[in-house]
């Protein structure tokens, strides 16, 4: 497929042709299309659930004797593990978060609530992303799906 442009050349007018293949404009877009249909799947695999739970939001609503919170706060000294009334201070190893103890207390927290599976994650802003997605990623593995990230404010605690 090509473009061709002639203006004939009467008079003192110079003859103008001019042609434009377009073969490789529709070679580029179509590799450029397959190239974005392969990447597509990609973005789900790297996605992270989490949602958030405010004021104004309905929800389930249970009496507040059968209703049990567990909530993971994060700050510079560490985790502090709230489940219920409870709370569980996990200091730091050294300069390290103590993910391993975090882990075995979440598990503590759903072999003694089983039907508990939601959980909040709040933190100070001075907290470092990286440290966020492990305390998300212990919960889920503890068995807690449904993770709330929270601000240490609204935590309620």
């Amino acid at each position: 497929m090509s473009v061709s442009v002639d203006t004939g050349g009467k008079g003192n007018k110079k003859q103008l042709n001019a042609e434009l293949n377009l073969v490789p404009y529709i070679d580029l877009l179509t590799c450029m299309v397959a190239f974005l249909l392969i990447t597509a799947v990609w973005t789900q695999l790297a996605r992270l659930q989490a949602q958030q739970k405010g004021q104004g939001q309905a929800g389930e609503e249970t009496p507040p004797e059968l209703q049990v919170k567990v909530v993971v706060m994060v700050n510079q000294e560490g985790f502090n593990l709230v489940v219920g009334q409870d709370q569980t201070p996990i200091p730091k190893k050294g300069s390290e978060y103590d993910f391993e103890r975090l882990a075995n207390e979440l598990k503590k927290a759903k072999d003694g609530h089983p039907d508990k599976n939601d959980a909040q994650v709040a933190s100070e802003d001075t907290i470092k992303f990286d440290v966020l997605v492990r305390a998300m990623d212990t919960a889920i593995q503890a068995r807690f799906p449904d993770i709330s990230l929270i601000d240490s404010g609204a935590a309620g605690i």
